[in-house]
């Protein structure tokens, strides 16, 4: 997968920002007798908690398309460590 991502800060705090992830790529698709590779496309938006310089927790939503399959969505959450 390849995409483009955007971070962007909210006025007035340090511990929030924010990111848009355009992305796409090709996915595997599995469960029948043999595996079809499709291309997809993605389009995030993502919350980021910064607890300090270090740590942080992100939330995403992305919406996803595939070739042959409507539009579907993927939340996720993470923590992050920097060094």
């Amino acid at each position: 997968a390849l995409g483009i991502m955007k971070n962007f800060g909210f006025p007035g705090t340090k511990h929030l920002s924010g990111y848009t992830w355009i992305q796409g790529g090709v996915t595997s698709l599995t469960g029948n007798r043999s595996v079809a590779n499709r291309f997809y496309n993605g389009e995030s938006l993502g919350l980021i908690v910064h607890f300090n310089d270090r740590n942080s927790i992100w939330i995403q939503e992305t919406f996803n398309k595939l070739v042959t399959v409507p539009w579907y969505t993927t939340a996720c959450i993470g923590y992050t460590r920097s060094w």
